[in-house]
């Protein structure tokens, strides 16, 4: 069912999402109005407590442990971001046609990402443009392109340039590697499986202990209001990009003014 919805339109596979909800709820309720009907129904209304509870908190830490993903994919972009201004200040210690050299590879890398990799990453997908890019970049900082010339004028950039440019260019790549690990969606089958059981579960016990027509229709829209929204939530940090709950373009556009 999820990689199917990740494919949607955000709108399609929320609607989906709720589809599902109410085919469950609905379920449900003719389950338990055929067992009731047929004096098979020996349910207690003391363990819808521990049933609800289970579901809530549940869904809750599950939902917790999205948000707190999407945190993390927020601090390795910004991470991301600053090694690309240190590499580009690092750059400026060049004679000009090489830190002109150096500078053009290092914006087509951040339009890559800004005009790419962005989209590609909303289905949990790597850009070959973007790899291709950084790619170029490491091939001209492993080359005598991006060296300084034999006798330079020392300043306090140019004493440790090699070493910077090194290390800035190793945490460029570790950098792209985080953001794109921590993009990935962490849906599961088995996680939506274990979610869809506890609602159903929870919904045909609340229907069975429930009677009349003013009750019924009370605890339905009751769960049809209230249970579905911590899902919808966790299928909406899954995703962050996709979400558009967080614009990755947006974050190296900075980039791209600094270095054209």
């Amino acid at each position: 069912m999820i990689p199917s919805l990740e494919q949607l339109p955000l709108q399609t596979a929320l609607v989906m999402i709720y589809g599902l909800f109410v085919a469950l709820t609905a379920l449900a309720l003719l389950l338990s109005r055929r067992l009731s009907t047929h004096k098979h129904s020996v349910l207690q209304p003391g363990l819808l407590s521990p049933l609800g509870s289970l579901y809530i908190f549940t869904t809750a830490f599950l939902l917790s442990n999205v948000i707190f993903q999407t945190n993390n994919l927020k601090t390795a972009v910004t991470q991301e971001v600053v090694t690309f201004s240190k590499l580009g200040a690092v750059l400026n210690v060049l004679p000009p046609q090489q830190r002109v050299e150096g500078r053009r590879l290092l914006f087509d890398y951040a339009y890559s990402i800004t005009h790419d990799e962005a989209i590609t990453m909303k289905k949990g997908l790597r850009s070959d443009l973007s790899q291709a890019s950084m790619d170029r970049l490491r091939d001209f900082l492993s080359s005598s392109a991006a060296s300084l010339p034999e006798a330079p004028a020392l300043t306090p950039e140019s004493a440790n340039y090699l070493r910077r440019a090194s290390d800035f260019s190793f945490d460029l790549i570790d950098a792209r590697e985080r953001r794109l690990s921590l993009a990935s969606s962490s849906n599961s089958p088995a996680l939506w499986l274990s979610i869809a059981v506890m609602y159903f579960t929870f919904a045909f016990l609340s229907y069975s202990v429930h009677r009349g027509l003013s009750s019924l229709l009370w605890l339905t829209l009751i769960l049809l209001l209230a249970f579905p929204v911590p899902a919808v939530m966790l299928f909406l940090y899954s995703n962050p990009l996709a979400a558009g709950l967080y614009d990755l373009s947006a974050q190296f556009t900075p980039i791209l003014a600094r270095n054209m």
